[in-house]
């Protein structure tokens, strides 16, 4: 494969070595200078990627740009192969100033050096390549910052690797297989650090560029891996002897000798190397002449192919059939014509998205935060007004007169929102919209300064926050509708109203005074309450009783007096012996109760005891016979 060079043999790799000595200890330390660079860049890109993986990270930095785009996979890719190449080249070249003093195995040197740089760099480039090709983020969502320096540092490894490159190719050592080979390699590594950095800066610059145009450098440099993998897999398997380790391990045939692709030189170098002769193979012809129309049939039946649409269950598809739109089409599998002729524009069907009103740009740009709930908090969850950067600053007028001056409230405010779930408002979204965000922002702090300039400082911090929001909703709203952007307010969210923080001291203090104030006014009303209640309960109760007092005594009259009157009727009925009757009534009344002893001189020698517990004594029969 490497002898195929511009239908030139090269020279023996042990008199190149021998002739060039001085130039091939240059190469040698040019290489070790590279190859440092290359491994010190890689460690420094992996701790940066590595670094804005971390849940604390700015979204607008350095470090998150890396993490989230393909760009760090391409980069780490490139260093990784530009060390493995330098250190295997040094191996190689090291094994074969050996070899003319100690030849080992039969003629073969160790080509455990050419391992050793070489397999484990292919493979760190082949794994970067594949997370680049599954990577897909919008550019535009970073810092301008970010994008700029990503630019700049991509450009200045592509100058330094051209330099290397432009060093390997002198006339003095382009004779070395490896050599050529290297500088092969670097040069689709310069290509790839060139495309990257294009599109980069057409992202700094503003411009939008199609994702698939990202898949191009990793795919170049997946192959370039895969390619070492394969040399060192013939390398293994060769069974010439010579003096050193192949020259078929390290190199580029794209960038290198991209004839080594026609099919008439792969058929040359499989029948040299490996006896495959596929000139007398039938089924080799029947592939050559079934190759066009097996080609066109599949290319016919993929732009057939091209009108059936699969939607997604949170989008929407409207139809366009030569460029006019027809139907909104719903989520689900769709046929429709095929392209050119019919084509079907994806918008959001039913997502609600986020929009911070801020004076910081980077943090409206912020990333949207994957937090779980098990894990820590996202940085959106920070509330602190006083170091908050996604708070928006608004001048307020001091006083409703006019002279009072002006003061600056900082206000922490969301928009919700999200497309009309309408058809006309999807169409709306998708042709009279170009960028939601940049239309909902400027309506929004428009109707955010005209609500400070219309109020006072005391009526700003006086509004509930509720109703502020309220305000806010229907008026920015309302100029959506004017402009028939299809897109309707959810919610307007107004985490906080406070001053800036500089005077974020004084004015807790005027609001906990205020606080204090009101506290102690609610304690005394609450006191004051409570002995006008206790006062009512006892002016109650005595009017109570006296008014049972008086119902008593005036009901005790009553009977009496009632008494009094059948007294006197029965007195004039029955004269004295109601007398008698009322005289005994009285006296029983009153011995009722009461122990007596009757005495009758009648009763001679003895006396009828009538007190409890008084013996009694008998009368003699005689006594009660005379009786």
């Amino acid at each position: 494969m490497a002898g195929y060079k511009q239908g030139r043999p090269e020279l023996p790799a042990l008199d190149v070595a021998e002739k060039f000595a001085p130039d091939v200890k240059k190469l040698r330390r040019s290489l070790l200078v590279g190859g440092l660079f290359a491994s010190v860049a890689f460690l420094c890109g992996m701790g940066l990627t590595l670094a804005g993986r971390r849940p604390s990270a700015h979204h607008a930095g350095l470090s998150s740009f890396l993490a989230n785009t393909p760009l760090s996979g391409i980069i780490l890719a490139d260093l990784a192969l530009v060390a493995g190449g330098a250190f295997a080249v040094m191996a190689v070249t090291g094994a074969r100033r050996r070899a003319a003093v100690k030849v080992e195995d039969g003629g073969r040197v160790s080509e455990w050096g050419l391992w050793t740089a070489l397999l484990p760099s292919s493979l760190i480039a082949l794994v970067s390549g594949l997370g680049s090709v599954r990577r897909e983020t919008d550019l535009l969502s970073f810092g301008h910052g970010a994008l700029v320096t990503a630019s700049s540092l991509v450009a200045l490894l592509a100058f330094i690797f051209l330099f290397q490159e432009r060093s390997l190719l002198t006339a003095r050592v382009r004779h070395v297989g490896e050599a050529s080979g290297l500088a092969a390699l670097m040069r689709l590594v310069i290509v790839t650090l060139l495309i990257t950095g294009f599109l980069t800066g057409c992202a700094a610059s503003g411009l939008a560029t199609p994702s698939w145009l990202w898949k191009v450098p990793a795919f170049l440099v997946m192959y370039a891996a895969s390619e070492n993998l394969v040399r060192l897999v013939l390398a293994w398997l060769s069974s010439t002897a010579s003096a050193g380790p192949s020259s078929i391990s390290v190199g580029n045939l794209l960038f290198g000798n991209p004839r080594a692709f026609r099919p008439a030189q792969i058929a040359l170098m499989l029948k040299t190397n490996f006896g495959i002769d596929f000139e007398r193979s039938w089924a080799l012809d029947f592939v050559r002449r079934a190759a066009l129309p097996v080609t066109v049939g599949m290319l016919t039946l993929g732009w057939v192919f091209s009108g059936v649409v699969k939607i997604d269950q949170n989008r929407r598809g409207i139809y366009e059939r030569f460029g006019r739109p027809i139907t909104v089409l719903g989520p689900g599998l769709h046929i429709v014509l095929p392209r050119p002729f019919g084509q079907v524009r994806l918008t959001e069907f039913g997502t609600i998205r986020s929009l911070v009103l801020t004076d910081n740009a980077d943090a409206a740009k912020a990333a949207v935060d994957t937090a779980t709930a098990e894990g820590d908090p996202p940085d959106s969850a920070n509330r602190l007004w006083d170091n908050s950067p996604e708070d928006a600053t608004c001048l307020v007028a001091r006083t409703a007169e006019g002279g009072g001056g002006f003061e600056m409230l900082t206000v922490n405010l969301r928009i919700l929102y999200r497309v009309r779930q309408s058809d006309q408002g999807a169409m709306d979204a998708l042709y009279n919209v170009s960028s939601p965000d940049a239309l909902l922002r400027s309506l929004a702090h428009r109707e955010l300064v005209r609500f400070f300039a219309s109020e006072t400082l005391e009526g700003v911090m006086a509004t509930r926050r509720d109703t502020m929001a309220d305000i806010m909703a229907r008026h920015v709203q309302q100029e959506l509708d004017r402009h028939k952007a299809g897109i309707e307010i959810v919610a307007v969210v107004v985490d906080s109203i406070q001053p800036p923080a500089a005077a974020a001291q004084s004015w807790r203090a005027v609001q906990a005074a205020e606080v204090k104030a009101q506290m102690s006014v609610a304690e005394e009303r609450a006191r004051a309450m409570g002995t006008a209640a206790l006062a009512r309960r006892d002016a109650y109760t005595q009017q109570a009783s006296a008014l049972a007092q008086a119902a008593s005594i005036r009901m005790e009259a009553q009977a009496n007096a009632t008494r009094m009157i059948g007294d006197d009727r029965s007195w004039q009925t029955g004269g004295r012996a109601f007398l008698l009757e009322r005289y005994l009534g009285g006296l029983k009344a009153a011995l009722d109760g009461t122990a007596m002893a009757v005495l009758d001189s009648r009763l001679p020698n003895s006396f009828l005891d009538l007190r409890d517990g008084a013996p009694v004594s008998s009368p003699s029969v005689d006594d009660v016979m005379a009786k």
